[in-house]
This record gives structure tokens, sequence and C-alpha cells, in this order.
């Protein structure tokens, strides 16, 4: 994989700071059916390689009605160096229907360990979950897009993401006006890869928050939207 010059830079990034304890409750939807509950939180500031880092914990877990459609119970942490918020560590214990997983990646300089395989890194690396919370500090104008380097389970891949404009968004804590950035692919917005994420941030008092966040699976797509925060 060619390097490719990330756009996720820290002059982005100074608009909201990360706040311990910082938590969003969702619903869980499954086209008009509630199926479950989720949760973004972000954990006491950590030191590791000594240096600090921000500690990211993002949960799905369905109910036992949801269970019957698509039994999922995924707990995800990453963990993101303060200046540059780059990945430093991923933790991931995945059960999704009839299989489970689990990887543990650690990042020193370009290299990468996840579950004891080495790797080299073709450039600084992002969280796809984490980027929940970082995106909503980038400036992406209206019907633009930026490029970005993941790091998911040991699989590298580029993403681009797109500001599609404002919507008007339903959830269960209210009624937003929120601006949506989405992957694209070939110049179009869609959810295409498993893991793919389309996040809408409103304005709630005087934060930027992800209102709602729909997720690509391997047999749909699920949409969480805010209960409470």
């Amino acid at each position: 994989m060619k390097k490719i010059i990330l756009t996720l830079l820290v002059s982005l990034l100074s608009g909201q700071d990360f706040i311990d304890g910082e938590k969003y409750n969702y619903n869980v939807f499954f086209g008009p059916i509630k199926m479950g509950k989720a949760s973004l939180e972000t954990k006491s500031i950590e030191l590791i390689n000594n240096q600090e880092v921000y500690h990211f914990n993002f949960s799905i877990k369905t109910s036992k009605f949801g269970d019957q459609l698509y039994k999922i119970r995924d707990e995800i942490h990453s963990w993101i160096d303060k200046e540059g918020l780059y990945l430093v560590k991923q933790e991931k214990k995945i059960r999704e229907a009839d299989f489970r997983r689990q990887s543990k990646t650690m990042i020193t300089n370009n290299t990468a360990v996840t579950n004891e395989k080495e790797y080299t890194l073709p450039g600084k690396v992002v969280d796809p979950y984490g980027l929940i919370m970082i995106l909503r500090n980038v400036n992406i104008p209206k019907n633009t897009s930026k490029k970005f380097l993941t790091l998911d389970e040991g699989k590298i891949r580029e993403i681009e993401i797109k500001n599609t404009g404002y919507k008007s968004i339903n959830t269960p804590y209210g009624k937003y006006n929120a601006y949506t950035y989405k992957p694209v692919y070939n110049g179009k917005s869609v959810l295409k890869s498993k893991g793919d994420m389309e996040i809408s941030y409103a304005m709630v008092g005087n934060n930027t928050i992800p209102v709602k966040i729909s997720i690509k699976l391997k047999n749909g797509v699920i949409v969480l939207k805010l209960k409470s925060y």
C-alpha cells in the first residue's frame, strides 16, 4: 500500500475538548425495530509508552428480542495520542450472530503488533471508532471530502469521508438539524464495506455531539440514535 498524506491535522482538532467521563447513550435500530443499546464514552487519560493518551470505549449490545434478529456483543477500546490523535492501542471483543473474535493491537512509531503479528505501517493511522469522536472537530466543508488511513484488527485501509450537508434528524433525545459525514466510494456516498459508518453531528447546548450513527454490518445496517448524554 502506497503512502498517503493524512488530512487529519492537529490544527483542525481544537474545536472541542475531550472530557473524562463524557458519555453518549444510544438506542440501536434495525429498520424501524429497536433491538438494543450502545454507548460511546471517554475514559480517564492514561499513560502508554510514556505519553498521555485518550481512552475511548464504544460498546453495542442487543436485547433478548434483538438477539433473535442479529445478536451483538461488541466491546471496542481505542487509545489515541493527545498531540496528533493517532492510534496507539486498540482492543476489540466482537461477538456478532454466530461468530466471535478478539484482537489487540499495539503501535510503537511505525510498527504495529496485532495478536503477536508484527508489521510496518505506511503512515500514521487512526481508529475507525475513535473517528466518531475525532471527526466532530474536523472541518470538512459541505460537498467536500478528506482522506484518512485507518487500522482495524490489523487491517490497514484508506477511507474518504464526505460532508453531505445538513438534514433533520429525529432521536429519542430530540430533533436536530445535523450535518453528516459519510464514506465515499467512486465519488458516491454509500455504506459499502463492513464497519463503514455514517455519522451525523448536531449542536446540543454548547457541544457538537454525534446524534446518529449508521454502521454497516455483515447482514445490513444498524442505526444508533442518541438517547441521553
